[in-house]
C-alpha cells in the first residue's frame, strides 16, 4: 500500500534532526514497518544545504558531518581543507549541537558554496582529497594483510619491504 502524505514528515535520515517535509515523500508499509521514499532525494539534501549555510547560527556538529558527506570528504579531507586537525572534525561531529569555531564555520560555509556552484578549484580540491583518502585508505587495508607461502619448512609469513 503507498499513500501520499501531507502531514509534516520528520526527516532524520539527512542526520539532521530539525528536518520536516510538506510533501515530496510517499509512505510505504514493508515487512519491517513503516518506510519513506523521497522523491528526488540528493536535491533535496542539497537544498537542505544552501538553507544550512545561509542560517545565521554558527554550524554545529550534526551540519559539519551534514555537509562532509555531500562533499564526499572524510574528516581527514575535511581536516586538510580547514587546515586544521582531523580530531577537531571528529569532536565536532561528536557534538552534534555544539557550535563550531567561527573560522572553521565561515570556511567550511565558503567552500561548500564554492562546491555547489561547481567552482573549478573546489572541485578539484574535493577530487584530489578523494583520491588522497582511497590511496591512505589501500595503504591501510595492505599494512593490516599478512601474506604467508608455503615453505618446505611449512607455512611463513612472506617478506616485506619494511622486514626485508
Amino acid at each position: 500500500m503507498t499513500e501520499q502524505m501531507t502531514e509534516l514528515y520528520h526527516y532524520t535520515t539527512c542526520g539532521l534532526d530539525y528536518v520536516y517535509l510538506r510533501n515530496g515523500y510517499t509512505l510505504r508499509e514493508t515487512r519491517h514497518g513503516t518506510g519513506a521514499a523521497i522523491h528526488e532525494a540528493s536535491a533535496l539534501h542539497e537544498a537542505i544545504a544552501r538553507v544550512v549555510i545561509t542560517r545565521t547560527e554558527r554550524l554545529r556538529g550534526q551540519e559539519v558531518r551534514f555537509l562532509r558527506s555531500l562533499l564526499k570528504l572524510s574528516q581527514d579531507g575535511l581536516a586538510r581543507v580547514l587546515r586544521t586537525k582531523r580530531v577537531s572534525v571528529a569532536r565536532w561531529e561528536a557534538r552534534p549541537n555544539h557550535p563550531i569555531p567561527g573560522a572553521a564555520d565561515s570556511a567550511l560555509r565558503l567552500f561548500y558554496a564554492l562546491k555547489a556552484d561547481k567552482h573549478g578549484l573546489a572541485e578539484q580540491i574535493c577530487d584530489v582529497l578523494a583520491e588522497i583518502d582511497d590511496i591512505e585508505h589501500e595503504i591501510a587495508v595492505l599494512n593490516h594483510q599478512i601474506r604467508l607461502h608455503e615453505t618446505p619448512h611449512g607455512w611463513e609469513p612472506e617478506r616485506t619491504l619494511e622486514a626485508a
